[in-house]
């Protein structure tokens, strides 16, 4: 069996197709020398690349969970190994060697390198590495992952991949120092664990995972006092990770006394001042508490406060607030604000932030990608990491056909982003919104030039894992989603909703979609065709598989009838029928076009005829041209049809 056939049929839910074999092949090379001596010299056999190291939670790894897809033998460390480019590795592939210790093959993957090993309980440990060579994978370096990504270390794994550029970026060996660094600092003057191996490497240091060895000995300590404190390690890798993504996304320094800190980012606000609109009061607030507030009134800085965590304020007005400038606004309104030894009191200030758009105090999120921000007229938001959806561990939002040539991603429940013909066709947001006005609930949307802010990237072709993939980004600043009632038509509110943020899409097209198979309804009495108005298969054959018809009294004379067609290659029709009073009131049909889509006529289904029951109870049923709407995401209508032709007769109730 092929690989590509393997991904394919994992990717339709086939049975059977869940393992894959790799073949290794040996490259003999030898060099023969010249002279009269005669001697020949033959070169050491190419060595492999790979990396090495002791895997430790800081206890004994009585048992273990292998990582998916591996074969472990008994006794063995299996270590999974992703690179900035290829396909995951795991370190079954070789001996088992020495216990608590892994080895596992690069082949194939490019640096820098993440590794991540599942322990019982479910969670991971996680390491870096910069090339080949030693990488230990244990409780330190998984907080030193944490550090250095600003992100759950698993989840950092989860998504590694060429589409990770900026973790991809922060993997350098001197990163990897720094973040040892604030580590080592955090558990000594935080959680008051000495670090006994000093300043030995976390992710390289060759050490003994037994008792007496300083590393190990430091592991065990930190053990002891997460559970003290009823913690686990995942639960202090967020809270490390957390705190370290406020200074990776945006941060300045502050001297104050002879001594410098940072202010990173937690949260920030920019809204218009009550007692005069003219003025913008920029708030930002760190996690100690510490905030700085800007006042500007257009180009104009009026005043600046800095308040330490402890509550002592520094001010400065005016032409007193010196080395700051304020760059131009961008079309959302954000600006930046660059301090170069900027004076508020006697603090000093270097380093720059972005003002934000107009709105509330939005939190800093712990992620680079898969994100999203949304205002809503009322500046409540929504904000969170939308965890990715690919099978193939590259780290993005995956989507495919929504009637093709029409593709589709949602996002995390979230939003649902349509794409045709490689241009941004809509964005919905998903979530209910109640108008404070009208007490009616909204949709926001926008459609086509509409999603200005909207920015689709050029595609990436990715045949890695067999199939074709296209990679897009997709980043989105300060679009503005118009409000909708729940027919589509204009809400009575007329403020917009506002969206940032920045995905990765993963768009998968099952090659079986571009080659249907028909059904074969020759010869049946129920046979009806739907056709709809796009796509390069317009026209299907509906005729109900064996069993496939049911009808249900909802009350004396009315129906409601469900109706399972056959289902070929990319077909899989379901049709919905209410008859209330010998009229079709509502026709849903899902999975009727191999161009995908789902359509619905809901007490405006014209073209429809329903006979008088027989002495059996049964009816026919007519289609005559039968229009039916296509339902978008968050139940609104689109602008694509199907029409239905042809008739079936119902069974008795």
């Amino acid at each position: 069996m092929r690989a590509v056939h393997v991904v394919l049929d994992l990717l339709r839910g086939r049975r059977g197709a869940s393992r894959a074999c790799a073949c290794v092949c040996a490259v003999l090379v030898s060099a023969c020398g010249g002279g009269t001596t005669g001697d020949t010299d033959e070169q050491p056999p190419a060595v492999r690349a790979e990396l090495a190291g002791v895997v430790s939670p800081g206890f004994d790894l009585d048992a273990q969970i292998p990582e998916p897809g591996s074969s472990p033998i008994t006794g063995r460390i299996v270590v999974s190994v992703k690179g900035s480019r290829g396909i995951i590795r795991t370190s079954d592939s070789f001996g088992a060697g020495p216990a608590d210790e892994h080895r596992t093959s690069l082949a194939e993957l490019d640096a820098p390198y993440m590794l991540r090993f599942a322990l019982v309980d479910g969670s991971f440990l996680v390491s870096v590495a910069t090339e080949p060579g030693r990488a230990n994978v244990t409780a330190l370096t998984t907080l030193l992952v944490a550090q250095l990504l600003g992100a759950d270390p698993a989840t950092a794994f989860d998504s590694y991949s060429a589409s990770a550029t900026a973790n991809i970026a922060r993997i350098t060996d001197a990163r990897i120092a720094e973040a040892q660094a604030a580590v080592t600092a955090y558990l000594q003057n935080v959680l008051g664990i000495p670090v006994r191996s000093g300043s030995a490497s976390f992710t390289q240091a060759a050490f003994a995972a037994a008792d007496g060895d300083p590393m190990y000995d430091t592991m065990v300590a930190l053990n002891a006092k997460l559970a003290a404190d009823g913690l686990t390690l995942t639960d202090l890798s967020q809270t490390v990770a957390a705190q370290a993504r406020l200074c990776l996304t945006e941060s300045i320094t502050i001297s104050l006394g002879g001594s410098t800190s940072r202010f990173c980012t937690a949260s920030k606000s920019g809204l218009p001042e009550t007692a005069d609109p003219t003025v913008m009061a920029y708030v930002f607030t760190d996690p100690g508490g510490a905030t700085l507030t800007l006042r500007v009134r257009g180009n104009d800085l009026l005043t600046e406060r800095y308040v330490t965590a402890e509550g002592v304020a520094y001010d400065c007005s005016a032409a007193g607030c010196t080395g700051l400038v304020l760059g131009t606004p961008a079309g959302d309104l954000s600006r930046p604000a660059t301090f170069t030894n900027g004076r508020i009191g006697a603090a000093t200030l270097n380093g720059s932030l972005t003002l934000p758009a107009p709105g509330p105090a939005i939190p800093v999120l712990p992620c680079d990608n898969n994100r999203y921000a949304l205002v809503y007229p009322d500046f409540s938001f929504a904000a969170e990491c939308v965890d990715a959806s690919d099978p193939f561990g590259i780290g993005g939002m995956f989507g495919g056909n929504a009637g093709l040539p029409r593709t589709g991603f949602g996002f995390g429940g979230a939003l649902s982003v349509y794409v045709e013909n490689g241009e941004l066709l809509s964005i919905t947001a998903l979530r209910p919104y109640t108008d404070p006005g009208t007490g009616q609930p909204v949709v926001f949307k926008c459609v086509g030039a509409e999603c200005a802010g909207a920015v689709l990237g050029e595609p990436e072709l990715n045949y890695d894992y067999g199939p074709e993939l296209t990679l897009r980004s997709l980043t989105l600043s300060g679009v503005q989603l118009r409000a909708l009632n729940a027919d589509g038509t204009p809400a009575t509110l007329t403020e917009a909703a506002t969206l940032q943020g920045s995905f990765l899409t993963i768009e998968y097209i099952d090659p079986a979609e571009f080659s249907p198979q028909p059904n074969d309804c020759l010869g049946t009495t129920d046979h009806f065709f739907a056709q709809v108005s796009f796509g390069a298969q317009a026209v299907t054959d509906i005729c109900p598989a064996p069993g496939g018809k049911t009808a249900t009294a909802y009350a004396a004379g009315d129906l409601d009838v469900v109706l399972f067609g056959y289902a070929p290659v990319g077909v899989n029709p379901r049709v919905d029928l209410q008859i209330r009073g010998g009229v079709a009131t509502r026709i849903e049909v899902s999975g009727g076009s191999y161009s995908g889509g789902n359509f619905l006529c809901d007490g405006d289904c014209s073209n429809v005829v329903v006979g008088a029951p027989n002495g059996a109870g049964e009816r026919s049923v007519t289609f005559n041209g039968a229009v039916l709407r296509e339902i978008e995401p968050a139940g609104l209508p689109g602008t694509r049809t199907m029409s239905l032709t042809g008739s079936f007769v119902t069974p008795p109730p």
